[in-house]
């Protein structure tokens, strides 16, 4: 078995049957399937010596996992980690908090030298991953099919759907409450580290609402002007939540057009929205997210 195989589980009691809380993160990379496409369009190179040679799609994601994922599933006492192509999925103790945190730290620069080392040479994909993290219970059951043990749990979906809704944020390390309260103390402490408030959401096909933050980290080349943007946010969100649609619209706006963040047209088009269409007199500020 190679290194970028699902990991074996021991058939023994060291993983319960029984629900216990975890942290459950999923890492997935970005416009895959357009990226898959333009290698089958032969768009991307690579140089061998002075000899140009093919590039291709398995080359790629061997570079993605070497790169980036090898961060996060070292060897770790009763963590379980399992590939998914192009994408990530770990479950951890919930006493693992700085652990996760310093693997997606040392993660995001290994992937932030990786592209700068591409500079503007298009003739290569750079590596793109966003991150959904949240805490909840997880049994591991047994799976005859393939004799393996799989986490499952409601956190486990959750996850999944925050990682998928990262984009549409820009933002790169997007997290639930509850694991953003695990890892408050210790981002504030760490000053490689800081956050921002996204949104109040329902996720698509759920019903509890959850508040999303995004983590920040300093080797992120926008890591400063998202944290410049978290006041004039804070103002705009708070427009919004007093219904206070236009002048919450041209703030969003701005930190669209000044900041460079997608957020801002994100929200700035939700003004709209609801301007149209106002909500109830009891609303409030949680928004309903249709896509998965």
């Amino acid at each position: 078995m190679n290194q970028y195989d699902v990991k074996m589980l021991p058939d023994n009691n060291s993983w319960p049957r029984e629900k216990s809380t975890r942290i459950t993160l999923f890492a997935d990379l970005r416009d895959s399937t357009d990226i898959l496409l333009n290698f089958e369009r032969r768009l991307y190179k690579k140089m061998d010596g002075q000899k140009e040679s093919d590039y291709d799609y398995g080359e790629f994601i061997r570079d993605v996992h070497e790169t980036s994922y090898r961060e996060l599933y070292l060897g770790h006492i009763n963590t379980f980690s399992e590939i998914y192509g192009d994408g990530f999925m770990g479950v951890f103790p919930e006493d693992n908090t700085k652990f996760i945190l310093e693997n997606i730290y040392r993660l995001s620069k290994r992937m932030r030298s990786y592209n700068d080392s591409l500079g503007a040479n298009a003739s290569r994909p750079k590596i793109d991953i966003g991150f959904g993290l949240t805490v909840g219970e997880v049994a591991f059951v047994y799976f005859p099919m393939d004799e393996r043990f799989h986490p499952v749990g409601y956190c486990i979906h959750e996850a999944a759907r925050i990682e998928a809704v990262s984009k549409l944020y820009d933002a790169r390390i997007l997290v639930s409450h509850r694991f953003f309260d695990y890892a408050e103390i210790e981002i504030k402490s760490n000053s490689r580290f800081s956050y921002r408030f996204i949104d109040r959401v329902v996720l698509k096909d759920f019903q509890e609402p959850l508040t999303l933050y995004e983590i920040l980290v300093d080797n992120d080349p926008r890591f400063e002007v998202k944290q410049r943007s978290i006041p004039l946010y804070s103002e705009a969100y708070s427009k919004y939540l007093r219904k206070n649609w236009k002048e919450a619209r041209e703030i969003f706006s701005t930190i669209h057009k000044e900041y460079g963040l997608g957020i801002g047209y994100v929200m700035a088009k939700r003004c709209d929205l609801l301007s149209a269409s106002p909500p109830n007199y009891n609303w409030e500020g949680i928004w309903n997210l249709k896509q998965k």
